[in-house]
């Protein structure tokens, strides 16, 4: 494993995992969750990387600026996210100031036709929002064309449709300092930066995120919500578990039911039992779930 810089902030970038040999491979970007606070970062998902690169897959463990710290929210978030995948044709080519060294090692490995978003949490909304950046309009953050277009994209109890985020007051608990954390949740990477995110989560972590309620700035709903970006236009795969209380399972049935209305190839997954984090334990079922379908993924998405 490699790291290299995407930007000048230290949360601008990514961890580079590449299998043994000089194959080229598929290529995951993981994107982790935390209801895009500061407060977690790459290494929450740490575990998925190495159990990928085992099946053979490069992989792309992303960090970017979240809530709490300079740059994190509207529009940087989105930014980053969009940046960090477009970091790969660097990468690919074996040209990258930021990190030379992954670079290097990355030269002629990486098969950007078939190149996976899996997002987590908050991680599931940018990683299908990436997937939707050709259709944004000019000067939308992600905009223009992407150096690295996804061929498929795949959310893990993702925050999917903001709107109803926003209403549920979802990630509210980040403005709580008295609520503990959930079960089976990671330490937090930066506990230094709480304060300041109880401070800009009164009405939960959407809100946050945008710079203000969805009946206020309605355009940026529009323009970061999975849901009203439909249709992507590339498969994609919704997994959740019905015991999630984090991020409930309706946001990613609602989601799926408007996806295939549009026309959408999109296959979704409910685990019975699972919770928010069960879905990132590679030894869980659910992950299991995904590891199966991952190659039909990539296949279909070059059909």
């Amino acid at each position: 494993m490699v790291t290299a810089g995407y930007g000048p902030a230290p949360s601008q970038a990514g961890d580079l995992y590449l299998p043994p040999g000089d194959g080229i491979h598929p290529v995951v970007v993981l994107i982790h969750g935390g209801f895009w606070t500061a407060m977690l970062d790459r290494s929450q998902l740490a575990p998925l990387a190495q159990d990928l690169v085992t099946r053979g897959y490069a992989v792309w463990n992303i960090d970017y600026r979240g809530l709490g710290e300079d740059g994190g929210g509207w529009p940087g978030t989105l930014e980053d996210a969009a940046a960090a995948v477009d970091t790969l044709a660097g990468l690919a080519a074996g040209d990258l100031p930021g990190g030379q060294t992954a670079a290097d090692s990355a030269r002629g490995r990486l098969d950007l036709d078939r190149a996976v978003a899996i997002g987590h949490s908050a991680g599931g909304q940018l990683a299908l929002w990436l997937a939707s950046r050709p259709g944004l309009p000019a000067g939308a953050p992600g905009s223009g064309s992407p150096g690295v277009p996804l061929a498929a994209a795949v959310s893990l109890a993702g925050v999917l449709d903001l709107r109803a985020a926003d209403a549920d007051e979802l990630g509210a608990r980040f403005g709580d300092p008295t609520v503990p954390p959930p079960a089976k949740a990671p330490a937090p990477a930066r506990p230094e930066l709480a304060p300041a995110i109880a401070g800009l989560t009164p009405h939960g972590t959407t809100a946050a995120l945008l710079g203000g309620r969805a009946d206020a700035i309605p355009d940026r709903y529009a323009l970061a919500s999975p849901l009203e970006r439909l249709p992507l236009g590339v498969p994609q795969l919704v997994v959740h578990g019905d015991a999630d209380t984090g991020v409930p399972p309706t946001q990613s049935r609602t989601y799926v039911t408007a996806a295939r209305e549009r026309g959408e190839q999109v296959e979704y997954v409910e685990i019975p039992g699972a919770d928010h984090f069960d879905v990132i334990d590679p030894d869980h079922p659910s992950w299991q779930a995904v590891v199966r379908r991952l190659p039909d993924l990539l296949k279909t998405a070059g059909d």
